[in-house]
């Protein structure tokens, strides 16, 4: 079954690309590609990381859909209609917009398609990015070795890149770690690890950063450990940030 919404002059659809995928036609020639996460439990955060990230815990989580790159500017100017990037690069992430930006992308996408679109929570992005229930323990995600799976300091030449060129990770995720830091729901607690709910926690208390995960093209390898949590001031607005979307099942 295919769902049809039009707008103006675009048609907008949703089918099923594989058992594990649906694609999302923004325009004939641009689309959003989401992957299917089953849920789980899983250990988040790390007794050996920075205090922010302790104590792990256990999660459970509902199945969802995540985003299969980080959303490119081609993909923002389908819905949008216009670029907040500073640099144009059609199929490299989407930088320099604010919160508000984000807000308006988000629910315009929501009314055109008819699904509901969102940022991931914490927990979901750092499930996402250790594999979910087909995970292989990798240090980073995707691989052992950073440079397989993220652009960095190292070797990104001072510039974000195109989405999908490296190794994605267990369940076929492209540049969870570098590229661009990606946007969480949550609001940045320090503390939160040690109250936070076992099913589906988010924080919805406001504060004033929020959460982004991944590391960017600015960043070193420390940063991409999977429970390195990063604190984003609440208008956002970055050369090396960007988000990944997650659309519920």
């Amino acid at each position: 079954m295919r769902l049809v919404i039009t707008f103006f002059l675009f048609s907008f659809f949703i089918f099923p690309a594989s058992a594990q995928t649906e694609i999302i036609q923004l325009n004939d020639s641009v689309s959003l590609e989401m992957v299917f996460v089953e849920g789980g439990s899983f250990i988040m955060g790390s007794d050996e990381g920075k205090k922010d990230a302790r104590p792990a815990h256990e999660v459970s989580l509902n199945d969802f859909y995540i985003g299969k790159f980080e959303l490119t500017q081609e993909q923002w100017i389908a819905v949008m209609g216009n670029n907040p990037s500073e640099i144009p690069c059609m199929k490299c992430p989407v930088n320099d917009f604010s919160w508000e930006q984000l807000m308006e992308f988000i629910a315009k996408l929501n009314e055109l398609i008819g699904r509901k679109f969102r940022l991931p929570t914490e927990a979901e992005w750092e499930y996402a990015a250790q594999g979910g229930k087909e995970t292989k323990g990798y240090l980073y995600s995707g691989s052992n070795n950073i440079e397989e799976v993220a652009w960095l300091k190292a070797n990104g030449n001072d510039q974000q890149h195109e989405v999908g060129l490296l190794k994605p990770n267990e369940l076929g995720l492209y540049d969870m770690n570098g590229n661009a830091w990606e946007l969480c729901q949550d609001w940045y607690d320090k503390k939160f690890y040690s109250r936070s709910p076992k099913n589906n926690p988010v924080n919805t208390q406001e504060a004033k950063y929020r959460v982004s995960r991944g590391a960017s093209w600015m960043s070193g390898a420390d940063y991409c450990l999977r429970w390195y949590r990063n604190i984003d001031h609440w208008h956002h607005k970055r050369g090396n940030g960007g988000f990944r979307l997650v659309m519920e099942d």
